[in-house]
């Protein structure tokens, strides 16, 4: 491969790319490390030779691990830790080298700081490489059309400094995959869809009546299939692999057929082998594809907080794609599928390629290849790595924190000191009009950017109380002993550069880079509240969720001070009636209100503290209508849940549905229904309890029985739940027994039931008497009774006087 996109100076090659996964190996002795880096001109193998794992200790203790330091280099720094004690650097060669010492280590007692950073990782971190990269080296050799570069130094390259035009961006090559085989396992064909690109791999042959699809490649049997497979990595060379459930399902599958034929599944970049980090666990975490990037359709949505009743690939597409998967019968595909693949092999192809084209038009849809790059770039965890917010939380802090002369701690520093969590207020129950809801854009990332609220700042902090007491006014006070220094903190200036980027990418209408870094900004206070983190400190966690509920009550204080009442409030939203005719508009008072809350912060945040506020309180929305209910059984108000109705971007009448049964899934489409009806009657002042009362007769004349069913996933085997009577799996133990499958009791398994006269019954082609007693005191009565409240009646009431009528 000629490298084009490259640049030459002293007879080292420049390359800039974007790196898609990184690795450790050992090769006669020696730590490499490995980034498979994606060029304008290809891939390219990036190594880097004679590299050592590090971790920190104390110089004190130094003496003491002399006599076990004969594999280990030690190095005086001018860092400390967070007690303010002078560390050394230990570098290792191997990594059974560093689990020797640290065993040593904990059998005396003596701390190693950041020993489970991973060095392929912390070479990255060092550097402030996230995604993009610039590396300098030879290119030495190639291995199976991979060229692999001696790398001598690497940087970042951040999307400034590579926006020249000289420069081609790498073009990253997509194909979604998904796997079709008997309920066996055994594998039937594999469908492959890409940018004007699609496949099919099927064992078998065209029959003699239908001409053969012009997509489809036959193969004679699955050893065929596999290796024809394996070819066909090489050939077409993918750099992202997408799909559904495709490394815990797809790939698991290919692993364990390959393991069953003795086939090495070298699909990996230079003919390296697909492996898992832990035997017998088919995560994300432990997959382990060199060169290959995997993103999971449900993992990726759900890491872009997208929400779904389902996120089974046919309720996905329906909702986003108005269209399904290419079968009859999905809830029973298994024998379908067997039958296509021994009766219609060309129907079997269509349904194959059409469930890897759902995924990629999902993708495209959602834009979430976009989201998972900038997420990225942003926190420079692997490419396609969900969740991980410690993680993140380490790559973005750690090389801000060793230029400042601070090594990480060695454990979480809280003692047991929790702190609370979000503001919850009180509310005031009622039917309300003219409601408007206040939200504080990004609270808790504003307060850490307000209050100086930061590690590093704490430690420095509480040492420059000791010395000169609380009053210096180079302190920020916390809460719970807190004292932050004012001089360089760290997090403050991460979020404020955060911010801007959010900014620049909403101006950009860049909606994945600004989802993706709203979704990092709002995890910080979270890692900083975890026990896995070792930054966790109460006087941290409280120093934001307490300041929270001040900001919240100082808020509600002020708004009522303007003549206005605040009737609830959660975490960072407040709820301002203003009375069912107010002077101006709504929409008037609501922006005035939150110009003048933010303006109020300002002068409160100099006047107490000295300091800038970033706090901004924003008008949200304004409910024409508005019920906060009580709490079952109860005259209290209850938290939150809430329903009221506004005007859309169309000016239509639009309900929203607050911790309601409406938006649970654990409720039956019945429920959801006729709750959804009897608030479109309440708002709109029609009659509620002559239509309830047609409802409940329809019912139990059979006429919604299509809307009796409850749907719940398996969250664990059944043979792990304690409590066996739960209603979903009991039902999950009839239907295996029913149709003698034990796919029914794993793990994911999604349960359809109905209760009935005899008790609860899963969902199959038995018919049952159906409970209506129940659904009419379980399902009906609970969404009903807050409305019959607000009309000054009971549901028992109405039900008895109904049962006069009859």
């Amino acid at each position: 491969m000629k490298l084009t996109n490259s640049t030459a100076k002293n007879n080292l090659i420049t390359l800039k790319g974007q790196v898609l996964t990184r690795h450790a190996i050992y090769r006669h002795g020696q730590l490499v490390l490995q980034y498979y880096i994606k060029t304008a001109d290809g891939p390219v193998l990036v190594e880097l030779n004679n590299q050592h794992i590090v971790c920190f200790c104390r110089q004190v203790d130094v003496d003491k691990l002399t006599p076990h330091l004969d594999k280990v280099t030690v190095k005086p720094l001018t860092m400390v830790d967070f007690n303010h004690h002078a560390v050394c650097g230990l570098y290792f060669s191997s990594n059974s080298a560093l689990k020797q010492l640290t065993r040593i280590a904990n059998d005396l007692g003596i701390n190693l700081y950041e020993a489970d950073i991973r060095p392929e990782q912390r070479f990255l971190v060092e550097r402030f490489i996230a995604f993009n990269i610039e590396c300098q080296g030879e290119i030495g050799h190639s291995r199976q059309n991979l060229p692999v570069m001696q790398c001598f130094r690497a940087r970042q390259l951040s999307d400034v400094n590579n926006r020249d035009d000289e420069v081609r961006k790498p073009c990253l090559r997509v194909i979604s995959l998904d796997f079709e085989c008997s309920m066996k396992g055994e594998l039937y064909s594999v469908g492959l869809y890409g940018e004007h690109y699609q496949k099919v791999i099927m064992v078998g042959e065209p029959s003699l009546e239908n001409e053969s699809a012009d997509y489809i490649s036959w193969v004679a049997n699955e050893v065929s299939l596999i290796h024809k497979l394996i070819q066909w990595f090489s050939d077409y060379d993918p750099d992202i692999i997408i799909g559904w459930a495709v490394v815990v399902f797809d790939l698991a599958l290919l692993y364990k057929r390959c393991q069953l034929h003795n086939i090495a599944l070298k699909i990996g970049r230079g003919g390296t082998e697909l492996t898992w980090k832990v035997e017998n666990k088919y995560r994300p975490e432990t997959l382990s594809l060199p060169g290959r990037v995997v993103l999971d359709g449900i993992d990726w949505l759900k890491a872009a907080f997208y929400q779904f009743d389902s996120f089974s690939l046919e309720n996905v597409s329906r909702v986003l794609l108005d269209e399904g998967k290419a079968i009859h019968d999905v809830e029973n595909r298994g024998g379908e599928i067997t039958q296509m693949f021994h009766s219609d092999k060309l129907q079997l192809a269509h349904y194959n390629l059409t469930d890897s084209r759902l995924v990629w038009d999902i993708f495209e849809k959602t834009n979430l290849l976009a989201f998972a790059i900038e997420r990225a770039k942003l926190t420079g965890l692997e490419f396609g790595r969900v969740g991980a917010s410690v993680a993140a939380f380490y790559h973005l802090y750690l090389p801000h924190l060793h230029r400042s002369g601070f090594v990480a701690p060695h454990m979480p520093a809280s003692d047991g000191l929790e702190s609370p969590g979000g503001y919850v207020m009180d509310s005031i129950p009622g039917y309300y009009k003219n409601v408007l809801v206040l939200d504080f854009k990004s609270l808790y990332p504003s307060i850490i950017r307000t209050f100086l609220i930061d590690p590093k700042g704490l430690v420095e902090g509480l040492k420059l109380a000791e010395t000169s007491g609380n009053n210096n006014p180079e302190l920020v006070e916390g809460f719970l002993g807190a004292q932050f220094h004012r001089q360089e903190p760290i997090l403050p200036k991460l979020i404020a550069r955060l911010a801007a980027q959010r900014e620049q990418a909403k101006q950009d209408k860049n909606e994945p880079l600004s989802q993706a870094i709203k979704i990092i900004m709002n995890s910080l206070y979270g890692v900083l509240g975890s026990r896995g983190c070792v930054f966790h400190d109460a006087k941290l966690a409280s120093s934001i969720t307490m300041r929270g509920h001040q900001i919240m009550k100082l808020t509600k204080l002020w708004i009522e001070q303007m003549g206005y009442k605040v009737i609830y409030g959660d975490t960072d939203s407040t709820f301002v009636w203003l009375g069912d005719s107010p002077e101006l508009s709504a929409q008037s008072i609501g922006q005035q209100l939150a110009i003048t809350m933010t303006q109020k912060w300002q002068e409160w945040c100099k006047e107490h503290y000295q300091l800038t506020s970033f706090l901004e309180l924003e008008f949200e929305s304004h409910f024409q209508q508005f019920i906060m209910p009580t709490l079952r059984g109860s005259e209290l108000g209850s938290k939150k849940r809430y329903v009221g109705m506004k005007l859309d971007k169309q000016a239509k009448p639009q309900i929203i549905f607050k911790g309601m049964e409406q938006v649970r899934s654990d409720w039956t489409p019945l429920s959801k229904r006729i709750q959804l009806q009897l608030y479109q009657r309440f708002f709109n002042q029609q009659d509620i309890t002559a239509f309830l009362s047609s409802q409940i007769s329809l019912l139990k004349q059979g006429h919604f029985d299509q809307e009796l069913v409850f749907t719940k996933r398996l969250k664990r085997n059944v043979e792990d739940y304690t409590a066996k009577s739960t209603p979903h799996v009991k039902a999950a133990k009839l239907m295996a027994e029913y149709q003698q499958q034990e796919q029914w009791l794993k793990k994911g398994a999604v349960i359809k039931y109905v209760m009935t006269i005899t008790g609860v019954e899963p969902v199959c082609d038995k018919k049952w008497h159906l409970d209506y007693d129940y659904y009419t005191e379980k399902q009906i009565k609970p969404i009903a009774e807050p409305i019959l409240l607000l009309l000054g009646e009971s549901f028992d009431n109405f039900l008895n006087g109904q049962m006069l009528l009859i």
